[in-house]
């Protein structure tokens, strides 16, 4: 990949916006040659008095290059501004744009994409990645095209004066240039190496903060943190493996370069014994030889990061290529929410999970999926959420396959209410709005009231203004319940899917949830996930699921009557039930002396 693609890329395909900030680099490069030329001015006028004796020092030739300097330096100063301002607020705008254009794209992809990934991997597409990319145009890109058009100038100027000269000044730079490929070379190897390594270390430190309590709780910190230190020393070693192998080469390169200035004394010198070359233009070559060299070496360290940045670019580039899920005619709406499952398989990597499911939930009716963990009942939600595509077979929703419509308008027609609550880092108000954008507070207030959540939340310190914390945090797994209650009331979308959230609360939380859910599913399409089996009595229909079949449906009186699995865990739910603690037996002294290191 070239400069120009990986710009390409970079930018998401607006090019354009680039030109600015090289347009205004090169200009200052450019600018920076200048006080260098006016020195060398002042060079000649001191030099003529000594090469024609008689002849008077010119003052005002000297007063006007004086002036002229400041001049030069003033305007470089503004060019500089104007550069670095161009330079790093179309660098950030850039950058905050492709981040939320990456996290738009993210929102589309299939939750298989996620599933598959590292948890660091995602956090470092928008940080890491895009922090690489920053780095790309607001110190590589711009400094890169200054750093070769300014030697470039300088030797067109040398050329006026002498050829040979600067012909000899120019020949260092071809010998210099495979060097650059050849560490491009071990950049690319390691540098790929190097960017896993640092996912998988982010992803390790995640983990271990995250699993902090149980890692504590299970004393396992002495395993767990080994994990985690053997990802940082492979980090380690990566790292100096990158440097070890790209930096002698560019550092060699250099040296290439800073032997043209040998090149220079030895053949001036020549050049100067034998009359040919003057002595004020052989001072001339031997100030601006390094400001030939200098940014040609600069400019090849920044093609060595370059080369690793375009790693970044590269992933980058990658995950904008992932295929979103759309629709075959979006132009479609849904305009009826009865679902219909039609020889529907689903695999997730190696693994059947549905198998050759046929189902039907009319519009308006209540069906509960039921069935040991692992069956199935889940996925079956996420399908009909469009969250997966089926491996096989179709999803109908209103008689369209629900692969025709927008995945924003199956999204639009679907509320979900599940156990694993998540609250973002926000206050309530906000936390519910995400149910309708547009929403009023009287709007909110009255979810909320449907919900059973406005008591709670007025006694809040400071109401629905409140900070709730990262996933909540600050509130009970009742009021999170509550809260997303209160979302979906919000949305009014006309299908529910309902993973029991009743069924690790206490009996007051269950209450009131249970209360909220009955004002949230009146006249939906309601698809609920039964784990506790007396919540599916009165559904329309029972859909018994085992390893990803169907192996009942019916209502709970018919399925009672055929004593199948369903009839199975009924019984065993209600056996459960109904047990008690035994009679209290007496403690040996065995039972307290542990009970004692307890």
């Amino acid at each position: 990949m070239n400069i120009l693609s990986i710009i390409k890329a970079a930018t998401l395909g607006d090019m354009k916006r680039v030109r600015p900030m090289i347009l205004w680099t090169l200009l200052e490069y450019m600018l920076r040659g200048a006080p260098y030329g006016i020195l060398l001015g002042v060079v000649w006028e001191l030099f003529k008095p000594l090469q024609h004796p008689g002849t008077p020092l010119d003052v005002r030739a000297l007063i006007g290059l004086s002036v002229a300097l400041l001049v030069a330096l003033a305007l470089l100063y503004i060019v500089s501004k104007k550069t670095y301002n161009e330079v790093y607020y179309e660098t950030y705008a850039l950058c905050a744009e492709g981040r939320l254009a990456i996290g738009d794209h993210l929102r589309k992809l299939s939750m298989g994409f996620f599933n598959a990934c590292d948890p660091g991997a995602i956090g470092s597409y928008l940080i890491n990645d895009y922090a690489n990319v920053e780095f790309i145009f607001s110190h590589l890109v711009p400094q890169i095209a200054g750093a070769v058009a300014m030697p470039a100038l300088l030797l067109i100027v040398l050329a006026t004066q002498n050829w040979q000269m600067a012909l000899v000044s120019a020949l260092v730079v071809p010998v210099a240039i495979p060097f650059t490929f050849i560490s491009r070379a071990f950049i690319r190897y390691f540098g790929k190496r190097h960017q896993k390594a640092k996912v998988a270390a982010a992803s390790r430190m995640l983990e271990y903060v995250q699993g902090i309590r149980l890692i504590k709780a299970f004393n396992l910190t002495g395993t767990k943190f080994e994990r985690l230190e053997k990802t940082f020393r492979n980090l380690k070693s990566l790292s100096i493996k990158l440097e070890a192998g790209g930096g002698p080469t560019v550092l060699l390169s250099g040296f290439v370069l800073h032997s043209g200035l040998t090149l220079i004394i030895l053949l001036g010198l020549t050049f100067l014994f034998a009359g040919t070359l003057p002595l004020p233009v052989y001072i001339m070559f031997l100030i601006l030889g390094t400001r030939v060299y200098e940014p040609l070496i600069q400019a090849f360290i920044f093609l060595a990061e370059l080369n690793y940045f375009q790693i970044s670019v590269d992933r980058i580039e990658d995950l904008r290529k992932t295929p979103a899920l759309t629709g075959s005619n979006p132009g479609i709406k849904p305009e009826r929410f009865d679902i219909a499952f039609e020889d529907v398989s689903f695999h997730y990597l190696d693994t059947d999970v549905l198998k050759d499911i046929n189902l039907t939930i009319p519009e308006r009716s209540l069906v509960a999926f039921v069935g040991p963990s692992g069956s199935g009942k889940t996925t079956m939600t996420r399908l009909i959420a469009r969250f997966w595509d089926v491996s096989k077979g179709d999803i109908r929703l209103g008689g369209h396959d629900i692969r025709t419509y927008d995945p924003d308008d199956v999204l639009a027609s679907v509320s979900m209410v599940f156990q694993d609550v998540y609250l973002f880092n926000d206050t309530i108000v906000n936390n519910i709005r995400i149910g309708k954008k547009d929403a009023t507070m009287e709007e909110i207030i009255a979810a909320a009231r449907k919900a059973r959540c406005h008591e709670f939340i007025a006694r809040l310190p400071n109401g629905y203004e409140t900070m709730v914390g990262e996933g909540g945090s600050t509130l009970s797994g009742g009021e999170k319940q509550r809260i997303s209650i209160a979302r979906a009331i919000l949305k009014d979308a006309p299908i529910v899917l309902l993973d029991e959230a009743t069924a690790s609360l206490d009996p007051e939380n269950e209450l009131y949830i249970q209360e909220a859910i009955d004002g949230l599913v009146k006249e939906k399409t309601v698809v609920v996930i039964a784990h506790r089996l007396n919540t599916a009595v009165h559904a329309d229909k029972i859909v018994v699921l085992e390893d990803g079949l169907i192996v009942e449906e019916g209502t709970h009186d018919e399925l009672m009557r055929a004593e199948g699995l369903y009839r199975r865990m009924w019984d065993e739910q209600q056996q459960v039930r109904s047990w008690k603690f035994g009679a209290a037996q007496p403690v040996t002294k065995v039972q307290r002396s542990i009970y004692t290191e307890v």
